[in-house]
């Protein structure tokens, strides 16, 4: 059954695109969907989001975030959250303000897909539209930073009357082994990919979903306003 209750975000489209996000194949990226999807996630860092404003406005004590980010068993996981959280909390640096974006999905084609941002950052008279990367072993290269950008224009910032810019947070890891790094990008919709090339990988990425028996099939002409909220 198409869906079988799935879940994607936009960071998923450069996880699983193939060979590049910008120029996907959907046959390729479908296989390579098929093959990683059986594993399943080993951890979330979903907990960091609902308590992002305590860490945006700079009282996340290390005492808060060894109490608050430790759901797991084993340290290392635990570990990595907390990683997370320092690095967010050092970028913020207690500056601004913080509204949380809904978290709901919405239902796309018979899978759930995730808000894009966590939510929007208002500092120094600018808003922020904030997609935040925490996964440690998906290091975000410049094409797909720009892909995310226009993503989350097209999705969030759009018909926001408050104008927000593109934020992308990566806090992934660079070079195995060497630990976190905060990298945050500012990225005005001029600097991201185009729409022509954002839609095409759009429509590729709904293919491949097809093709691995995740997504129904659709005509859709614009396949971009299927992932905005109703």
């Amino acid at each position: 059954m198409a869906g079988r209750g799935k879940y994607f975000e936009l960071l998923d489209f450069p996880k699983f695109a193939y060979p590049s996000v910008v120029g996907m194949d959907a046959t390729q990226t479908a296989g390579n969907l098929i093959e990683r999807l059986a594993g399943g996630g080993f951890m979330s860092y979903s907990m960091i989001w609902p308590r992002l404003e305590p860490i945006v406005g700079g009282y996340a004590t290390e005492s808060f975030i060894t109490t608050e980010f430790s759901p797991y068993e084993e340290d290392w996981k635990n570990n990595s959250i907390q990683d997370v959280v320092r690095l967010l909390k050092q970028h913020f640096g207690g500056r601004g303000r913080w509204y949380r974006h809904p978290v709901r999905p919405t239902k796309v084609l018979g899978f759930w897909f995730k808000p894009s941002i966590k939510g929007v950052w208002w500092v120094d008279g600018q808003a922020y539209a904030v997609l935040i990367n925490a996964r440690k072993q998906q290091r975000l290269f410049p094409e797909h930073v720009r892909f995310l950008a226009r993503g989350v224009h097209e999705l969030h910032c759009i018909d926001d009357p408050n104008d927000p810019i593109p934020l992308i947070i990566d806090v992934s890891e660079p070079d195995k082994g060497h630990g976190r790094v905060l990298r945050a990008h500012v990225m005005p919709v001029e600097k991201a990919i185009s729409l022509d090339e954002f839609d095409e990988a759009v429509r590729q990425f709904l293919k491949a979903l097809e093709l691995a028996g995740v997504a129904l099939p659709t005509d859709a002409v614009d396949v971009i306003d299927l992932f905005k909220k109703k």
